[in-house]
């Protein structure tokens, strides 16, 4: 069993996800829970990591352990350097590092441009969506979206992952919707509207920048021209709008057939603003996006790397 299986996990900021898979990628188990990198007290991966898949380790002794995500930053358990775009799959798998003092035990790399260029940005986990993502889709070029806290946009060429972008869209919204004068009059967690939403998008072509369209959202709000239950959905839209403006200006429409990454609920939303916009996608589920990449770093690090 050991030969032919391992564990993935996907662990994040906030949460982290746990896979028992086959060498192919199949899921025979899996369990999750909200014990991201943020909520290991006084630096514990360890005994939280036996919390999560002890029962698995004592199961399958020696089984390998591959984790991606934030477990691998300078916050997280060890640190796995960024590999320099432009970045493969087998970057990714030669740059595996193992965990000390834990057996059968690595991390996967993040990737970051180059800190002496004209831009610099990083991601640590995306990658593996990204590659996962395109063995998925069966694609070896695409422009790809992530959409999240932080989206990542990305271009990936004959299998190489050449450029990136970030945009902090999701954690902009949660704070305009929960810590600014424009969360006085949004109802929380409103039924999407549909209709609100496609205003914020229309509004983000129009003249006048972000900020000031931002506010304009308090203003319709004060005078009832967007109701409460509306303002979610109607500064998500204006949100996601700039974003796709952004990245339309800096490039990323070399490419028309989109690769949409993510959860159910975020691919929904940014489906809406594609077909708005008319830009052509396509969607892959993050999970199973991460599942497959994870899988596909460790079948070359097994091979080709430690053969």
């Amino acid at each position: 069993m050991i030969d032919e299986a391992i564990i993935v996990i996907d662990w994040g900021t906030s949460n982290r996800r746990a896979y028992f898979i086959t060498n192919k990628g199949d899921v025979l188990e899996q369990r999750r829970d909200n014990i991201g990198i943020l909520y290991v007290e006084d630096g514990l991966f360890g005994e939280v990591f036996t919390n999560l898949i002890g029962d698995w380790l004592e199961r399958f002794i020696g089984i390998p352990v591959l984790m991606a995500g934030m477990i691998g930053s300078r916050q997280g358990w060890v640190e796995a350097n960024y590999v320099l775009c432009p970045a493969s799959l087998i970057d990714l798998a030669f740059n595996v590092i193992s965990v000390p003092g834990q057996k059968n035990t690595w991390i996967v790399p993040g990737i970051c441009l180059d800190p002496n260029g004209e831009r610099r940005d990083v991601m640590r986990g995306e990658e593996v969506q990204v590659f996962g993502s395109l063995s998925l889709a069966g694609l070896n070029t695409s422009l790809l979206c992530l959409p999240g806290t932080h989206s990542k946009w990305v271009k990936v060429r004959n299998d190489q992952l050449l450029d990136f972008t970030t945009a902090m869209t999701g954690e902009v919204f949660d704070l305009m919707r929960d810590r600014s004068i424009l969360g006085s009059l949004i109802t929380k967690n409103s039924s999407h509207s549909t209709l609100a939403f496609e205003k914020g998008l229309n509004l983000a072509l129009q003249p006048g920048g972000l900020l000031s369209h931002m506010f304009s959202l308090r203003a319709d709000g004060l005078f009832g021209r967007t109701l409460d239950n509306e303002q979610e959905s109607f500064l998500s839209g204006l949100l996601i709008g700039h974003e796709i403006n952004a990245m339309i200006d800096n490039g990323y429409s070399d490419i028309n057939d989109i690769v949409l990454v993510g959860t159910k609920l975020l691919t929904q939303v940014y489906s809406e603003a594609f077909r708005q916009r008319g830009i052509p996608f396509r969607v892959v589920d993050g999970e199973e996006a991460a599942i497959r990449g994870l899988s596909a770093i460790w079948n070359l690090f097994r091979e080709e790397v430690h053969g």
